[in-house]
This record gives structure tokens, C-alpha cells and sequence, in this order.
């Protein structure tokens, strides 16, 4: 059983908790359902905040909700397996899957430089 929806259910509501925005960092996959003017990029970074969305599920299969983008209403899907990471804007303290066979060495390069520059709170990592 995989632990990931369960660790981004809590960074997610840590973040509601705090009053941080939650953000969460995903790669663009053939099973990724967004709108057409984002698929542009290899990655894309969304706003989880219950003000800018509607529906937030996370289960097994990954995340999905109803966002509003250029005006116009989008279901979202982001599979399990393309999620890079889930983080409070704010502060940068989140978790990221560096496990994650899919990511790509720049993904690599901009969480270990997000990490880098914030470096005033300790930030939560996977303890196997």
C-alpha cells in the first residue's frame, strides 16, 4: 500500500491548519488530465487552496478536484505516480518524492534549490 496520498492528505491539511497555501508540484503524464493551455511543460505547480478549488479528492489513484482556469470551470486529474511534491507556498516546508522513478534531474535541481534558500524551518522528509 502506498503512503503518498496519505503523507499529502497531511501536508495538505497542515497547510489549511497554519493557514498556508498548499501547493502541489506534478509532472505532466498521458493519464494527467488539465487544461490544454498548461500541458505545455513537463511540470506544472497548482493551487490546492480551497478557495481557488472545488471537490479536492486524494486516494490511491491521486489527485483530483475542480479548478477554475482563464475563466473558464476544469476537472483535474494528477496521478499518484506524477506527483513531485506537495508544499505550503509560504514557507516552502512540504514534502517532496525524491523516490519518484519519473522525476527528472531538473526537478531535482529546483527542489534542492527551494530547500537551499529557505532554509529558516526545517522542512519534513520521508523516514523509511
Amino acid at each position: 500500500m502506498d503512503k503518498r496520498p496519505y503523507l499529502i492528505r497531511a501536508i495538505y491539511d497542515w497547510c489549511i491548519d497554519i493557514e498556508n497555501t498548499p501547493y502541489v508540484m506534478s509532472l505532466v503524464e498521458k493519464k494527467t488530465l488539465i487544461p490544454d493551455v498548461l500541458a505545455n511543460s513537463k511540470e506544472i505547480v497548482l493551487n490546492l487552496s480551497p478557495k481557488s478549488i472545488q471537490n479536492l479528492y486524494i486516494d490511491d489513484e491521486g489527485i483530483s478536484f475542480k479548478g477554475r482556469f482563464g475563466g473558464s470551470s476544469y476537472n483535474v486529474f494528477l496521478p499518484l505516480t506524477s506527483i513531485l511534491g506537495v508544499y505550503a507556498k509560504e514557507s516552502g516546508d512540504g514534502i517532496f518524492f525524491s523516490e519518484n522513478k519519473k522525476m527528472s534531474s531538473d526537478s531535482k535541481n529546483i527542489n534542492q534549490s527551494k530547500l537551499k534558500s529557505k532554509k529558516l524551518k526545517p522542512h519534513l522528509t520521508i523516514v523509511k
